[in-house]
């Protein structure tokens, strides 16, 4: 019988993990504390112009959408009128009406053509 009794596993106090910052003090150089500060003040502030923009950009995105909707109704007045169709006639409806047929084809077409290509 061995009466040798095995040395204990080190105590958690005993050792030093890697990755524990030392007693040293590490004294980083001004160039690196001033690009330190300047990346705590302008990540906040990015943020912050960020969400201060998205108001504008919905308000800008719906003026530009009534834009568009206002210059097609002007085109397809246009349209119709060179064809000898004046605005309020029944013929002139049937003109609107195939007017926006082909403009929703032809946005449907390059709708498709975007799709296969992002594949």
């Amino acid at each position: 019988m061995c009466l040798h009794t095995p040395e204990p596993w080190p105590r958690p106090t005993d050792m030093k993990r890697e990755n524990e910052p030392s007693d040293e003090a590490v004294e980083h150089g001004p160039v690196y504390l001033a690009i330190e500060r300047a990346l705590w003040v302008l990540g906040p502030a990015l943020i912050l112009l960020t969400l201060l923009n998205v108001p504008g950009m919905h308000a800008a995105r719906e003026q530009a959408e009534a834009q568009l909707a206002a210059d097609v109704s002007a085109e397809n007045l246009e349209y119709c009128a060179r064809w000898g169709m004046p605005a309020g006639t029944a013929q002139y409806l049937d003109c609107i009406r195939d007017l926006v047929a082909i403009r929703a084809r032809a946005e449907q077409r390059l709708r498709d053509s975007i799709a296969a290509s992002d594949l």
